[in-house]
């Protein structure tokens, strides 16, 4: 077989590959998100940020055209649960969630802490008398309805953990339940420390992309292949 012969093959063989690719998924691939630095932030018109990064690394590996949306958390997954857009991120995965769409492999995992105002110790929350304190949580998320579905007291419905660091700050709340790095930003922007306040790790949750159920059934390996290239981009 000639040299020319087998280079005309190799060339063939890296045309279907990226056929193949291509075809995995739509021609635009439709993701709706919010702004939660340090995970997704917006900037001159740039959105970026931790999870962002991974998700751009995914998809510039498996050569699929794709557009970001940023919009406030209930209205994306609210996009998404109505075929408007083709899934968000970052996201827990939870009972709800997986009724309308399908979790991929986690991006990224993220801590939830409680941090307390001054009037509330670490040790002094607990099951037994979480009904005596005013407890918050960003509104539309996973915390808000854990803590809601535990019977805490939740007060208010932030929009931001600006505004939960504020409400903590003046007394409004006695604790708030929020991502550990998400309050370590807020925290900086105001030239405070994490030390000043009291704060305890509640737990560790991984978070994915959701991608709607409708968009899974029409391209059925686009997920799997999507899976597999989070872990080339997670290194």
């Amino acid at each position: 077989m000639s040299q020319y012969i087998i280079k005309f093959m190799v060339l063939i063989l890296v045309l279907v590959s990226n056929l193949s690719m291509a075809s995995l998924g739509p021609k635009r691939l439709l993701l709706t998100t919010q702004e939660w630095p340090p995970y997704q932030t917006y900037s001159s018109d740039t959105i970026a940020g931790l999870a962002v990064t991974r998700v751009k690394c995914v998809l510039r590996q498996l050569e699929q055209p794709y557009q970001l949306t940023m919009t406030s958390w209930e209205n994306a997954q609210l996009k998404v649960q109505n075929n408007e857009q083709h899934g968000f991120f970052v996201a827990e995965q939870t009972p709800l969630r997986d009724k309308y769409a399908v979790f991929s492999k986690p991006l990224i995992n993220h801590h939830w802490y409680w941090y307390f105002s001054n009037s509330l110790s670490d040790t002094t929350l607990n099951e037994s008398n979480k009904k005596q304190w005013k407890v918050s949580a960003k509104f539309g998320t996973n915390k808000w309805f854990h803590l809601h579905n535990s019977e805490y007291e939740v007060v208010k419905k932030p929009r931001n953990v600006k505004t939960l660091l504020d409400m903590l700050m003046h007394n409004e709340v006695d604790a708030v339940l929020v991502d550990e790095l998400a309050m370590q930003v807020e925290l900086k922007k105001k030239g405070m420390l994490a030390s000043g306040f009291k704060s305890k790790e509640v737990a560790t949750k991984p978070l994915g992309v959701y991608f709607n159920k409708d968009f899974v059934s029409k391209y059925p390996d686009f997920l799997n292949e999507f899976n597999q290239s989070i872990s080339d981009c997670s290194k």
